[in-house]
């Protein structure tokens, strides 16, 4: 599995050993990624390899720290002390088509209540235009 940022300084790659592919509803994660939820691929810290100068972290609260590329902002992965030996990357920076869906929603608790109805929307193959 690899990945990058959006500006490309920042590269990584781990072992498609996935122990978690989560959809997260909770309230820190709805701030820190201004999204309605958030999505991750978790893998083992020792199977992770990142490369690149411009990566920068943030303690978000003793639960998770935030890293990210301080050129382009996109967050890159978390880490949670609670997790230790665990890299929590945002599905967002990956590069690699994943062929697993999520298996689990979590901390549905905060879920916004409209997100269950999104899959019944018009859509579009692109932009509105």
């Amino acid at each position: 599995m690899k990945g990058s940022c959006n500006c490309r300084t920042i590269s990584f790659s781990s072992s498609q050993q996935i122990k978690a592919f989560v959809n997260c509803h909770c309230n820190l994660c709805r701030k820190m990624n201004g999204s309605s939820f958030s999505t991750y691929v978790v893998v083992p810290e020792n199977e992770f390899s990142i490369t690149g100068q411009s990566l920068s972290s943030f303690k978000v609260s003793e639960h998770a720290t935030k890293h990210f590329c301080t050129r382009c902002g996109t967050p890159i992965f978390n880490t949670n002390p609670k997790l230790a030996g665990l890299i929590i990357i945002h599905l967002g920076a990956i590069d690699s088509h994943l062929e697993i869906n999520p298996a689990v929603n979590i901390f549905c608790e905060s879920q916004l209540e409209w997100v269950d109805k999104i899959s019944g929307l018009k859509c579009f193959e692109q932009g509105l235009a």
